[in-house]
């Protein structure tokens, strides 16, 4: 079985055992999820601006922005067909689908959560090859989180990467425009056991 095959089932499974809920994006809770989101939305004024949401699940940033009244023109991608259908009928408004769906496009942010944690066969390239990809799509930013390998306990199934080797990678391949946080709780009491990566087109103003 390739590994998007068995991501898709995963997932699948994961959405059949919990519904829509955070959980079925194998996130703990959904307050652990949005404390990522806030994360993710430090890289600049989304309001306006066109947002690509590469691994959206459901829908879930979508949600998240509109419950807070911050208006984007959202494009939400995923491999996962079933959850692509879910966040189609919460968000009709927006447009879900795969990213070969939406070539040639750009945007001005690109946001990635959680997409980087499950353990592949070269996790390494794979994030690399991606967040190269992704930077290519977008106007002004990319923001995106990994888990940390500054823990003192590895789920054997999740990846974890060193923050200073994704931040040469972003500041020597990217772009001179670069942030790590690294300060963050996901869980509030629990030290900080991912990082998040802010790839910038431009200083920030």
């Amino acid at each position: 079985m390739n590994e998007t095959l068995r991501l898709r089932n995963h997932y699948h499974a994961l959405l059949q055992r919990h519904g829509d809920t955070a959980e079925a994006a194998q996130y703990s809770s959904r307050e652990s999820q949005e404390r990522r989101f806030l994360q993710l939305m430090r890289i600049g004024d989304l309001r306006g601006s066109r947002v690509l949401d590469f691994g959206c699940g459901t829908g879930h940033l979508a949600t998240f922005l509109s419950e807070r009244d911050i208006r984007v023109a959202y494009t939400g991608v995923d491999v996962v067909e079933e959850l692509l259908s879910v966040g189609r009928a919460k968000h009709p408004h927006h447009r879900f689908g795969q990213l070969t769906d939406f070539t040639g496009e750009a945007f001005d942010y690109v946001m990635v959560s959680g997409v980087y944690n499950n353990r592949r066969t070269d996790n390494r390239r794979f994030w690399q090859s991606s967040v190269r990809e992704l930077f290519g799509l977008c106007t002004r930013g990319l923001a995106f989180n990994m888990m940390s390998a500054y823990v003192d306990f590895e789920d054997p199934h999740l990846f974890y990467e060193k923050p200073e080797t994704v931040f040469t990678f972003v500041k020597q391949e990217l772009t001179p425009f670069v942030n790590l946080l690294h300060d963050y709780e996901v869980k509030a009491g629990v030290i900080p056991f991912e990082f998040c990566i802010q790839a910038l087109k431009a200083p920030a103003p």
